[in-house]
């Protein structure tokens, strides 16, 4: 978009980039049309459709375009051409109009079923009374996926002109702006025109969003064919647009002379209209009262109670409506709640609920309870239509106030009468739920036991309570956060370094162990190990380390390439010596010839090795070096520990080897250790020094021994092959089984909650987080993710005042509270705060 500041007018200059025929490359395009008035609004919304199709049709970002739909991509960018003749006045007051004597702003709005749109047109009446309107802005939308009804669709762009009537008002310089709302949908009218809190929340609110910019009489009907914006919620090629003068001066009827009058009445109510009005009213319900005194007469809908977050609260609402109903009944009641309103707004909502749940129970025993002692047959009869019921083994009945009770055998007991007889609930409904909460809150989160003997010796005996218990404890936050376990899933398969054959310390892994102290001279000094293990042959390499520092770490690395020869990977754990390492190396390499070292290392048959980092505090993804530390610990503790204050540093670097040496010599596996016949046992020795404890005969017939040694290579070539022959058969099948977390459990998801484990604090400290991202392995199971952890220093908005906090945790470090709600996920249980 352009401004031609010689002819004062906006021209649209097109400059389309060669994208691909993909899902982003035609968003690129769409989203490159810089249309801030929305003048080429439903030219925009043709493109919007196709990308919208596009999105439902859940092709990826970068997958080429269908190529049913190729067809109409091509004609939309085609006809894109034709915006380069379209001029717009700049001015919206033509020249030579005269003084402007009245101001108007006419809004049109309409919606269909696969977009909705909004236009809205400045009409000047000059002192002749000659008019001129012209367009000021527009504003198109595609239906959302979400299918909703139309009139929902036409109130939404109903509440898009009311929003576009503040913008304009707040920008345009006129006074005393007269505004007309005009919409082609009487139900539309209906909603304006009748009171807000009469509708459901999505119709609402934005009908208070309309009343609270304009007055219901401003809203006015007009003709489908007279309506601008009707164009605006179908589409409409370029072409046609810029022939089309209802866009852009607005329907004929605004063309007349003098200020616009409109019409007396603009909304006169029909039957169609109120039918679908009636469909988005809320239903109104009342309680049903009778002359009794009892509670038997009071009946409402059960569902009212699922508002209600607390039993309390439940029986406190439906105690105030009992007194309401006295005091319209002109009965005598306190003027605060009593004990005995929540006793009888007990009552009332147990009865309705059973009511509802054991409705043919109830009838079986009213009918059981009139035949009386005479129809013993028939109460008989009766009797033994119960015994398919759940509840027949407690021996139920009805009491005076009409509520189920437990039989039972224990009736002659001295206990109260709640405990004796307790009343029936049902297993699946919004107010036991309520009920357990309140009791397993009682007893402070304790166990299903203590949670289901509360219940019952407050009076209330729950169908299937064991299960209804346990299965609310479960859903329980502040259970999981005081006794859940932490996340784990099926342990991964092992990677290729692991697996595959590979030159010795092709692939290798670091880590740091110690502290140890030695005496140099008269001070005691500390000293740290570094081990490097190879991940297919399990062979260790020692270093020590002077300190923890990056410059530490890189000199024990380039004394492990000096004697062990270049690597192609390694892998670490995230130490600070490690980060600063990487850090530093990638900096030095940034500032050299990267090709020519390339060319170089390449000419050598050399490769570059890279770092691959695991997850903080995710030690068990290391395990292979985790492991070799164990084993190079068990040799050198007790010997440091006897003699570590004696040794110097050279001592100390000596030690170290001669542990490397007893670490290389362990056997691979054990199997066949106790076999005499079997062969001599694998160890990585056999890689490093090419020298077996048992001689090896060399292949071929050898005469003389100065052949043997020309043609060493061959013996040596015959100990590597042996050495991965038997590492396939011997080894390799060790790794097959997984030794712990053997099922695939569910995967976490973006905005699941959860707390970070944290081995310093006690488990009411650990931090609140949520999942912001994920990190899937190979085979698309979820054992990494990045967490946002809660801040509790907030301002007075809610808003944070620190930097936001991320952190890359393994699963295994986290504690899952609340999973994500998502539509149509059955994943879990929803939980209970």
């Amino acid at each position: 978009m352009l401004w031609d500041v010689n002819d004062d007018v906006f021209r649209y200059h097109l400059q389309l980039k060669n994208q691909p025929r993909t899902r982003r490359g035609f968003l690129s395009i769409v989203s490159s049309i810089f249309d801030p008035m929305g003048f080429l609004s439903p030219v925009i919304l043709e493109g919007k459709k196709i990308l919208q199709e596009l999105c439902k049709s859940k092709i990826d970002w970068d997958d080429p375009i269908p190529e049913n739909v190729q067809p109409r991509v091509n004609a939309w960018i085609d006809d894109l051409h034709g915006i380069d003749n379209l001029t717009i006045s700049r001015c919206i007051k033509p020249p030579n109009f005269g003084v402007v004597k009245v101001v108007e702003m006419h809004h049109f709005s309409d919606a269909c079923q696969s977009g909705y749109g909004q236009c809205s047109y400045v009409r000047l009446v000059n002192e002749n009374g000659d008019s001129h309107c012209t367009l000021l802005m527009g504003k198109s939308r595609v239906a959302p996926l979400k299918q909703i009804s139309i009139p929902r669709m036409e109130l939404t762009a109903a509440t898009i002109s009311a929003r576009m009537s503040r913008y304009l008002r707040e920008e345009l310089r006129y006074e005393n702006i007269k505004e007309y709302f005009w919409v082609d949908s009487m139900v539309v009218l209906g909603y304006v025109n009748n009171p807000v809190k009469r509708f459901h929340v999505f119709v609402a609110n934005r009908i208070q969003q309309i009343l609270d910019v304009s007055d219901v009489s401003t809203w006015l009907h007009v003709e489908s064919n007279q309506n601008p914006s009707d164009l605006a919620s179908r589409g409409i090629s370029v072409k046609k647009l810029i022939a089309d003068s209802k866009w852009w001066n607005g329907p004929e009827f605004l063309q007349c002379k003098g200020a616009y009058e409109p019409p007396e009445v603009s909304y006169v109510p029909n039957n169609k209209t109120d039918a679908l009005l009636k469909h988005e009213m809320k239903k109104a319900t009342a309680f049903i009262t009778v002359e009794k005194e009892n509670t038997v007469g009071y009946n409402f809908d059960i569902d009212r109670l699922d508002i209600f977050s607390s039993w309390f609260k439940a029986k406190r609402a439906v105690a105030n409506c009992i007194r309401f109903c006295h005091r319209l009944r002109k009965v005598d009641c306190a003027n605060n709640l009593e004990v005995e309103n929540l006793s009888i707004s007990k009552k009332v909502i147990i009865r309705c609920l059973q009511q509802i749940h054991f409705s043919e129970e109830i009838e079986q025993l009213q009918s059981c309870a009139v035949s009386g002692a005479i129809l013993d047959r028939a109460k008989i009869k009766i009797r033994n239509k119960l015994r398919r019921s759940s509840i027949y083994k407690l021996d139920p009945y009805i009491d005076e106030d009409a509520l189920i009770r437990v039989g039972g055998r224990i009736g002659r007991a001295n206990m109260p009468m709640d405990c004796k007889h307790p009343l029936l609930l049902p297993r699946h409904s919004h107010v036991t739920n309520l009920i357990i909460r309140h009791f397993h809150m009682k007893v402070h989160h304790m166990g299903r036991g203590m949670t289901l003997n509360e219940i019952r010796q407050n009076g209330y005996w729950i169908v299937g309570g064991t299960s209804a218990v346990s299965q609310f404890i479960t859903s329980c936050v502040a259970c999981r956060r005081i006794r859940r376990p932490l996340e784990v899933q099926r342990m991964s398969d092992l990677p290729e370094d692991r697996v595959n054959e590979a030159a010795l310390f092709d692939y290798s892994a670091v880590d740091v162990f110690g502290p140890f102290e030695i005496k140099e001279r008269r001070s005691i000094l500390k000293r740290y190990g570094i081990i490097f293990t190879c991940l297919s042959s399990r062979a260790v390499h020692l270093e020590s380390a002077n300190s923890l520092d990056t410059d530490s770490f890189l000199n024990a690395l380039r004394r492990f390439l000096a004697r062990r020869g270049t690597i192609k990977q390694l892998r670490a754990d995230c130490g600070t010596n490690f980060i600063g390492g990487r850090n530093e190396l990638l900096k030095a390499i940034g500032e050299i010839d990267q090709c020519k070292v390339r060319e170089y290392l390449l000419s050598n048959e050399c490769d570059w090795f890279e770092f691959k980092f695991n997850v903080p505090k995710c030690s068990h993804m290391h395990g292979s070096c985790e492991r070799q530390i164990r084993t190079v610990r068990n040799a050198l503790e007790p010997i440091m520990q006897k003699f570590g204050s004696q040794l110097d540093d050279e001592s100390f670097r000596t030690v170290l080897v001669e542990a490397e040496h007893l670490v290389n010599s362990k056997p691979l596996t054990v199997s066949n250790l106790g076999d005499v016949g079997s062969p001599e046992p694998l160890t990585p020795n056999h890689l490093l020094t090419m020298k077996p404890k048992v001689l090896l005969p060399p292949p071929g017939q050898f005469q003389r021994p100065d052949v043997y040694a020309r043609r060493r290579w061959r013996r040596v070539q015959y100990i590597v092959n042996q050495f991965w022959y038997r590492w396939r058969l011997e080894y390799l099948q060790t790794l097959q089984p997984r030794g712990k977390w053997t099922k695939t459990e569910l995967n976490l998801c973006v905005g699941d909650i959860a707390i970070v484990n944290d081995e310093n604090a006690p488990r009411n400290e650990w931090q609140l987080a949520r999942v912001d991202a994920l990190y899937p392995s190979e085979d698309g199971l979820i054992r990494k993710v990045r967490v946002l952890v809660a801040d509790c220093n907030l301002d007075s908005r809610g808003k944070r005042t620190k930097v936001v906090t991320y952190l890359d945790r393994p699963i295994h470090k986290l504690v899952l509270l609340v999973r994500a709600a998502k539509d149509g996920d059955s994943r879990d249980e929803e939980p209970t705060s």
